[in-house]
């Protein structure tokens, strides 16, 4: 059954509008928390990552071309504060490693190499949260670090099977399924969005795939 799905669910065009959903709507909620796409395997998270990072692009040029059309001052301050935090978002593949996967990746067109050297290297830590006693003196977070960080702009995780049991980030509001799961799998997957944090009313899961029928 995986099998036969696993092209509907890799097709680009479907890629493509899935993509679309997600850019829309989590720069659309974007004051919710953070957000993690859970994809079928290594190589879709990279193909959805490119089309993500092109549908992000397309996004922030199309909220400030409207930036003018604000009804009053109070709209237009919330929108720049949206572009703002769209700006200043960070996205990252997190998959694990694999012997001979540059080549694998390359087969595909795919290059698996800047992902691997963003994991390794790790995130920046901006200017506002070097004060915080716990980041005194350091420079940078591993990718753990930085997406449990609630302030940091490590906002958007794609993974396949990493972080989807027992990573606890409270900030994360919105878990974006497009992964087919079942019984323990799915009910570990789903936690990841309903850890109690302030502000934060419910985790939201968005079901690419018709899931709904396995929980």
């Amino acid at each position: 059954e995986l099998r036969r799905d696993y092209h509907i669910i890799t097709a680009k065009k479907r890629l493509k509008q899935v993509a679309r959903d997600f850019t829309v709507h989590y720069s659309t909620a974007w004051e919710t928390g953070k957000a993690m796409v859970v994809c079928i395997d290594k190589l879709t998270c990279v193909r959805l990552f490119n089309l993500i990072q092109a549908r992000w692009q397309a996004r922030i040029a199309e909220l400030e071309s409207k930036v003018r059309e604000a009804a009053d001052e109070q709209e237009e301050v919330y929108r720049r504060r949206q572009i703002a935090w769209m700006q200043e978002t960070q996205m990252a593949v997190v998959v694990s490693e694999e012997q001979g996967e540059v080549d694998r990746f390359r087969k595909e067109n795919l290059d698996i190499t800047p992902h691997r050297k963003r994991l390794k290297d790790g995130f920046e830590i901006p200017e506002h949260l070097r004060s915080k006693p716990q980041f005194v003196g350091m420079q940078r977070l591993d990718a753990d670090s930085a997406f449990k960080e609630e302030e940091h702009p490590f906002r958007i995780a794609v993974v396949c099977a990493m972080w989807l049991t027992g990573f606890d980030v409270p900030s994360l509001s919105t878990l974006y399924l497009d992964k087919p799961l079942k019984a323990h799998t799915l009910m570990q997957a789903i936690a990841r969005a309903n850890r109690v944090n302030e502000g934060k009313n419910n985790g939201l899961v968005v079901d690419y795939c018709g899931i709904l029928k396995n929980l």
